[in-house]
């Protein structure tokens, strides 16, 4: 009795083979064009952190070492004791970012504060940090406290570059070579609103208690350094629209997450008069 099957012929087995191969590969070409093709959108966090500086173990230092320092207390006996930060998603397509992820943490122990910053970077891996300054302080505080307790840093701190790609400190990016500016000297020039209180100060409000204070200037900083990083991202070419429209974003979205902030109130009332 004579098998009636399907099966192939050897030759016909061989012709199918190459078929199915033909087939994989270009359904594997256009999966690694896919994932290779540059997104459109960018995720960003901006963030920015207050300090209180650990006189105790700088002064065993200074016993220790014998340090003429002059009591310049460098960062790593600068203890975070605010945080705040915000998420931006950013497209050409888009003429405003759209403004998510909106905290502020004051006078919580500094393992909460990292803890709860770390978390949000972990949950948006793609996103990059923004910070002013950050390279100089925030960032190597931040790991200082992950390697005091333990902590895993979140994969954007983990590149030691100063000018890695998952992270991004303003204060470089627009200088290049030219003086280190300060973010208010830098948001006067280009008319931007920034600090409630004059930068010197609020090292007075974190030593003397004053958290709503504190919260009002670290709060205050993350939406100045917001709207500075959609400027430069506009003219990078990786946003369109007007700088106006990315500062309406923030300051909506800050002053609904922080309703009783006077200072973000004051921004907002000629936005709110203007609809």
């Amino acid at each position: 009795m004579t098998d009636q099957t399907s099966d192939l012929l050897p030759v016909e087995q061989q012709a199918d083979l190459r078929q199915n191969t033909h087939t994989l590969g270009e359904e594997a070409a256009l999966f690694l064009a896919d994932r290779s093709a540059t997104s459109p959108w960018h995720r960003i966090i901006v963030c920015d952190f207050e300090f209180l500086y650990d006189m105790d173990a700088f002064k065993r230092y200074q016993v220790a070492e014998n340090d003429a320092t002059q009591g310049f207390v460098r960062w790593p006996f600068h203890r975070i004791v605010a945080g705040a930060w915000c998420m931006l998603t950013i497209s050409p397509d888009m003429d405003r970012p759209v403004v998510t992820n909106v905290e502020a943490i004051t006078n919580q122990p500094e393992e909460d504060i990292v803890g709860a910053f770390f978390a949000l970077c972990s949950a948006f891996q793609d996103a990059r940090i923004i910070s002013w300054g950050g390279e100089a302080k925030d960032f190597l505080c931040l790991k200082r406290a992950a390697m005091e307790r333990g902590m895993i840093l979140p994969p954007q701190l983990r590149d030691p570059a100063p000018f890695a790609r998952t992270r991004l400190d303003l204060s470089s990016a627009v200088r290049s070579l030219g003086h280190y500016v300060h973010l208010p000297e830098f948001c006067e020039a280009i008319g931007v609103a920034s600090k409630p209180m004059p930068s010197k100060d609020i090292s007075l409000a974190v030593r003397h208690g004053a958290w709503d204070h504190v919260e009002t200037q670290v709060v205050a900083d993350v939406c100045t350094i917001a709207q500075v990083a959609w400027r430069y991202f506009l003219a990078t070419g990786a946003a369109s629209g007007a700088p106006d429209a990315g500062d309406d974003a923030v300051l909506a979205a800050l002053a609904e997450r922080f309703p009783n902030d006077a200072w973000l109130a004051r921004l907002a009332k000629p936005l709110q008069l203007a609809a």
